[in-house]
């Protein structure tokens, strides 16, 4: 059964819709996470705030099941 599921060919268009369809809900719950936990921040500036913000969006599951405090 795992075979012929991953067998399936898929154009580019569905590839760039399940791109959309998880990413969507993951870059929300992420900016949701960002909201919640965003102290560190105000101590850093330009660059390294920005990057240090997207960071967090971005990694927000192992943030999530380690509860990191990240400052």
């Amino acid at each position: 059964m795992l075979t012929k599921l991953l067998d399936q060919r898929l154009s580019i268009r569905q590839i760039t819709y399940l791109a959309i369809a998880f990413g969507i809900p993951y870059f929300i719950i992420g900016g949701f996470w960002l909201s919640l936990h965003h102290d560190h921040l105000r101590d850093r500036q330009g660059l390294d705030k920005a990057f240090s913000a997207v960071g967090q969006v971005i990694a927000w599951p192992p943030l999530v099941i380690s509860d990191i405090d990240l400052r």
